[in-house]
């Protein structure tokens, strides 16, 4: 069964959030600024880090649905 791609918005919003949360629990260093700075100066680890948050989005639509055919 194939699930519905989150689309670019839900995984801009969910890669904030997980970037806000990285930064409060020191993933990254405290001088981070901003996920605009650090998307910016590491392409990869902003692309790493959207990837991340797709997967979750993924991952969780794909909860859903099960629950609703159980």
């Amino acid at each position: 069964m194939q699930y519905p791609a989150p689309s670019p918005a839900e995984i801009e919003a969910a890669t904030r959030v997980l970037f806000d949360e990285a930064r409060f629990y020191r993933w990254f260093p405290i001088t981070t600024e901003s996920y605009e700075i650090f998307a910016e100066s590491d392409r990869i680890g902003a692309a790493e880090l959207r990837g991340i948050a797709e997967r979750m989005l993924m991952a969780a639509s794909s909860a859903k649905l099960q629950a609703r055919l159980r």
